[in-house]
């Protein structure tokens, strides 16, 4: 529609107006006419001539886009999932977005962790249900950890499922479908030393030198054949370990494998070096290469006491009678779990009188074991099964019996019943012929520094 004659007049004359009245001596019906052209100025020219402008989103970066955000920008179907594995290199994301973490407890789902905050958990049941990579999050396993991200009063944007250090499964929301990814963290490894001395027991001194409650059962497990921490134990005894420590864009993020450590006891010095072999799998020995490992673990109970042992004669605290003792107690809290002491098949699992719930495992044609006195046993088991040395097989209770929560355990040779205190077995197998030379370098290389670590150790305790 053309403008009105009077308008186009007047839109020719601003030039020369502007230019030779004071904008304040203006007529205000002539400034209104004059806001009125330019707007309808402004509108013809943008509808005659089309954009040349670029425009972004909101929250559109410039720089160069991270990894992990070009991995995941195509899809075709709605709820689909995409595995790409891939070290992420940096992105963050958007400030406006809150992140909530939760660690998983026994009896959480996805579902009711998401409904706890307040979230619709139909897409993501979809999704597991039609995916078997998404599958991961059907069963969260306690102790790990979900971080949900989400818009202040929107819904959420991503799940990110920490399985393991160094594996984060993600869940992002798109426009009109769910995406997964997995992501795998490079980590840099440090190399760190712990060292303590006994003053109570392995557990509360290990803890309190720095040890994680994993690594103080794998320092037990390490020397388990060749000490009896329930028996051995004096106040005084000391232990270094060398460790691996992963860590994550500076921060520590979990405890790698122990590579070497050391236990003096009753004035013994006990060390270990692990080495690992083509198959990825890690064996520990001793500095002449024999396997630390033994046919037996010392102990079926961790960090437990002896109360009775072997013995001809001993008078029964509930039969009140003189009777051999033909294996050991120790007690325990009701619940500590069991372990075989050696492979084998369990021949005998059930209830057998004065012994209440008992285990049977036979190791070979010449040796086999009894757990007695069990509270219950390991429900994936049964007569049969056939357990892996240091397995749990079972948890300590007062069945049958017993005066109090304890295990029972008996050893026997050939049929005979033998003190497992004492009873010594043949040598350790030695390292392969061709990891000897590879193995005497890393030998080497830790007893240098176990050396040194426990010179400091003297001087900071005064000895």
């Amino acid at each position: 529609m053309p403008l009105p004659k009077r308008i186009l007049r007047y839109l020719k004359s601003v030039p020369r107006r502007l230019g030779t009245v004071p904008p304040e001596r203006i007529p205000p019906r002539a400034a209104w006419l004059l806001v009125l052209a330019v707007v309808l100025t402004t509108v013809t020219i943008a509808a005659i001539i089309p954009s040349q402008v670029d425009t972004y989103p909101e929250n559109t970066r410039t720089s160069h886009a991270p990894v992990q955000a070009i991995l995941l920008e195509v899809t075709s179907k709605p709820i689909e999932a995409n595995r790409t594995e891939h070290s992420v290199v940096g992105g963050e994301s958007p400030a406006s977005h809150t992140w909530f973490e939760t660690v998983v407890r026994k009896g959480d789902t996805l579902s009711s962790i998401l409904r706890q905050q307040g979230h619709d958990d139909h897409e993501i049941s979809r999704l597991i249900q039609t995916n078997p990579e998404a599958r991961i999050f059907r069963h969260l396993r306690p102790g790990q950890t979900l971080r949900l991200r989400a818009d202040p009063g929107g819904p959420w944007q991503e799940l990110a499922y920490e399985t393991e250090p160094g594996e984060v499964f993600h869940i992002f929301r798109r426009a009109d479908r769910l995406e997964l990814t997995k992501e795998i963290r490079s980590f840099e490894t440090r190399i760190a030393h712990v060292t303590g001395t006994i003053e109570s027991s392995l557990f509360e001194d290990g803890q309190e030198a720095g040890l994680s409650d994993a690594q103080i059962m794998k320092l037990a497990e390490i020397f388990g054949w060749d000490i009896d921490f329930a028996l051995d134990l004096r106040r005084g005894d000391s232990f270094s370990v060398i460790h691996e420590e992963k860590y994550w864009r500076g921060q520590k993020v979990t405890d790698g494998p122990i590579l070497a450590a050391e236990f003096i006891n009753q004035g013994n010095i006990f060390r270990a070096f692990a080495y690992r072999d083509v198959n990825g799998y890690t064996t520990y020995y001793a500095p002449d290469g024999a396997s630390v490992r033994r046919p037996f673990l010392r102990t079926p109970v961790e960090f437990s006491r002896i109360t009775s042992r072997f013995t001809r004669g001993r008078f029964h605290p509930i039969l009140k009678t003189w009777r051999a003792h033909k294996g050991v107690d120790y007690a325990a809290p009701v619940g500590t779990p069991v372990r075989a002491t050696a492979s084998g098949r369990i021949l005998v699992m059930g209830w057998n009188g004065s012994y209440g719930k008992r285990i049977v495992i036979r190791h070979s044609a010449t040796y086999s074991t009894v757990y007695a006195h069990l509270s219950r046993f390991n429900n994936s088991l049964h007569v049969g099964s056939f357990v892996e040395q240091g397995q749990t097989i079972g948890y300590v209770g007062a069945t049958g019996l017993a005066s109090g929560p304890h295990l029972h355990y008996e050893f026997q040779v050939d049929g005979v019943h033998r003190n497992p205190l004492t009873f010594r077995f043949a040598g350790s197998t030695l390292i392969a012929e061709e990891h000897r030379d590879d193995f005497t370098r890393i030998v080497k290389t830790w007893t240098e520094r176990l050396d040194v670590i426990g010179r400091k150790a003297q001087v900071a305790s005064g000895k």
